[in-house]
């Protein structure tokens, strides 16, 4: 006998499985900074969903946009804090979800977290790390560049 099937849960839409993504227009994951912004014309079109600056000096932006391939999350997380960088803030972190989240306290779908003051013995450096998916699953991949 067919089961019947059971609708979505909660009323949030069920996503179309991901497609093979296309190659990466640089060599991923990127070793420098030129790397990083070459990986920027992949980005995916996204929806801030929140933004907090209620800390001194951080500054958080949730955004939301479709699941995609590790590189695509760097490129759209990039492109997300190109649009949302303000000089006042030293640290500015951009965290994706996926539509099928419910709660968006956590991250899903990448964090980007730019820090502008970073102490090196006597240098001060730009730092980006960036995590892909939530940052713990067998496929997530971390990056750290500087500049």
């Amino acid at each position: 006998m067919p089961r019947p099937q059971k609708p979505a849960q909660e009323g949030w839409p069920i996503e179309k499985p991901v497609q093979s993504a296309p190659e990466p227009p640089t060599p991923f994951p990127p070793h420098t900074v030129a790397h990083l912004n070459q990986l920027e014309v992949g980005a995916l079109d996204y929806t801030v969903v929140s933004e907090d600056t209620n800390y001194r000096s951080k500054k958080l932006v949730q955004i939301l946009y479709r699941r995609c391939a590790p590189w695509q999350q760097v490129a759209t997380l990039l492109k997300a804090f190109k649009d949302n960088d303000d000089k006042k803030f030293d640290t500015i972190v951009i965290q994706g979800v996926y539509n099928q989240e419910r709660t968006i306290y956590e991250y899903t779908n990448g964090q980007l977290i730019f820090d502008r003051n970073v102490r090196l013995g006597s240098q001060t450096l730009k730092r980006y790390q960036i995590e892909t998916d939530n940052g713990y699953a067998m496929d997530a991949v971390r990056i750290v560049v500087s500049e």
